[in-house]
């Protein structure tokens, strides 16, 4: 009878109404868990984040085109305060106060990216992906000395070579007599300065292309299944592991990345075999000639990195430098101030830009750090994970303390942070002047992170922000109409059919997504 009864009951739990008894238990099981049991259920919030991370992929991926979880976040921060429960196992936190504890500059204390990062960035052998704290210092150590601000001035030839042929474009579109989409040429122009750092100058220059290589930039550019990995981790190493002819043939248009990350492959195993392979040429002679482990040298860890070095190299100063390029353009005065400041560094309008005369120039530095605090290239969520402490946070309103135990997710977001309002008046402005008049703000800035894992990329992008920036608005003027063609006294730009809300961020999909129907920084330029 007992042995009947066992089977009587197995029978039953694998039925289909015993399956869904078993899963409905487990779901409210689950559900109460996590609204009232977890060490995060005190932390203010609505139940719906704190009940499911669909809620954050809805966001992410479906609800008004995606990368909208940004301004939800935002919403709940006017709701509850600086800190929010965002997902189950995630807390996010708006208070600049807080940067120096979250992201530690000590390299013994360890603070690893979160999953929901590491989900995102999908190449666990870059320095982006790499989740545990000694290996990534190995990796990073590699790198600092490549990106130290000595090293990126030794750029200043390939940077101002880059320069002078964006203006040999510009010349070309100004005999055409047509208006200029002008996001994809800046892209072009960092893609071939980081690109002939990695691997030389030997490959082909995107900004000799007729369209700039669009299709390759319309790829890997801002789209909101940049956040489908961090939701559906198994799809996206399915997807992956996928034949490169496969995905091709499914997905036609990724054909362009695929070819560039096959050559890359290429390019590294090039290297490798080399006979006579001189240290310090580029980023990956010098890792090839490193003491590092041959294990370290592997064509697939490499490529992962030099994927993400590219990529992350090129759109993001890029999408910056056309931000400051329209707030230039649509202030006259601005501009006037501007171009007497170049001209103490610069005294002929074809000199092209020395770096390090750059470095004193007041303006020029306040309108790119302003530009950098208001046009973050990176716009998504710096989660971090405390691995050896729990995290002590203070509402600074409520006196409230709440505790983060270790492992879990905590993190803040650059175009939040950067437009606190209890640093910054006037958060939403473009105001050059506030960082003149404190030159303290310096240190709440979070376009690039902070702590042992901040941008390695920081001196190169500010380099390249400082030298087009300088060298294109000495060279340029404003268009005046009321002087007519012939009346300019030289080159000029014109903002063409472009307002702010084609430069500002109306999603996040890991970079700043443009909102819909804008064409982005369209100029028309004249000589």
């Amino acid at each position: 009878m007992s042995a009947a009864l066992t089977t009587l009951d197995l029978g039953w739990l694998t039925s289909l109404p015993g399956l869904a008894t078993i899963f409905g238990t487990y779901v409210l099981g689950l559900s109460f868990y996590r609204l009232y049991l977890s060490p995060l259920a005190g932390i203010p919030g609505p139940k719906i984040a704190a009940l499911t991370s669909l809620y954050n992929a809805y966001h992410d991926l479906f609800a008004n085109g995606g990368g909208h979880y940004i301004w939800v976040v935002e919403d709940m921060h006017r709701r509850y305060g600086p800190i929010v429960r965002i997902r189950p196992d995630v807390v996010h936190v708006n208070d600049p106060a807080f940067i120096e504890q979250l992201y530690s500059q000590s390299p013994r204390v360890r603070r690893e990216r979160y999953a929901t990062v590491l989900g995102m960035a999908q190449n666990p052998g870059s320095i982006l992906g790499t989740k545990d704290h000694d290996m990534h210092r190995r990796r990073r150590a590699v790198l600092n000395p490549l990106f130290s601000q000595a090293n990126v001035r030794r750029l200043e030839p390939i940077i101002n070579d880059t320069l002078t042929n964006l203006f040999g474009r510009m010349d070309g579109w100004a005999r055409q007599g047509e208006p200029v989409g002008f996001n994809d040429p800046l892209r072009a122009a960092t893609k071939d300065i980081i690109q002939a750092y990695a691997f030389g100058q030997g490959g082909p220059k995107y900004l000799d292309m007729e369209d700039c290589n669009k299709p390759f930039f319309d790829v890997v550019g801002p789209q909101p299944i940049s956040h489908l990995s961090t939701h559906t981790l198994l799809l996206s190493k399915l997807l992956q592991k996928m034949p490169p002819a496969l995905m091709i043939r499914l997905i036609p248009r990724v054909a362009v990345f695929i070819e560039y990350a096959l050559d890359i492959h290429a390019q590294i195993d090039a290297l490798r075999g080399a006979k006579d392979l001189p240290e310090g040429r580029t980023i990956f002679h010098e890792i090839l000639t490193s003491d590092i482990p041959e294990s370290e040298k592997q064509t697939k860890r490499l490529g992962e990195e030099a994927l993400i070095m590219v990529i992350a190299g090129s759109d993001t100063t890029a999408s910056t430098l056309a931000c400051i390029m329209y707030h230039v353009l649509a202030d006259r005065e601005l501009l006037r101030r501007l171009k007497a400041e170049l001209e103490t560094v610069m005294p002929n309008p074809d000199d092209l830009p020395a770096a390090s005369k750059l470095e004193s120039l007041t303006l020029l530095n306040a309108i790119i750090q302003e530009a950098i605090r208001l046009y973050p290239g990176a716009t998504h969520r710096q989660d971090r994970m405390a691995p050896d402490e729990d995290l002590v946070y203070t509402n600074p309103d409520s006196g409230t303390t709440y505790v983060i135990p270790r492992g879990y997710g905590i993190g803040m977001t650059a175009p939040l942070v950067n437009r606190h309002p209890s640093i910054y008046y006037r958060p939403n402005d473009f105001l050059p002047e506030r960082y003149i008049e404190n030159k303290k703000l310096d240190k709440y800035l979070f376009s690039f992170s902070k702590g042992t894992r901040q941008c390695i990329g920081i001196n190169l992008a500010y380099q390249e922000l400082q030298s087009f920036t300088a060298g294109i608005f000495r060279k340029y003027s404003l268009y005046d109409p009321d002087k007519g063609e012939n009346g300019q006294g030289g080159p000029t730009l014109e903002l063409f059919e472009t307002t702010r809300r084609d430069i500002t961020m109306h999603a996040d999909c890991v970079t700043p997504k443009l909102p819909p129907g804008s064409q982005g920084l369209r100029l028309r330029i004249r000589n």
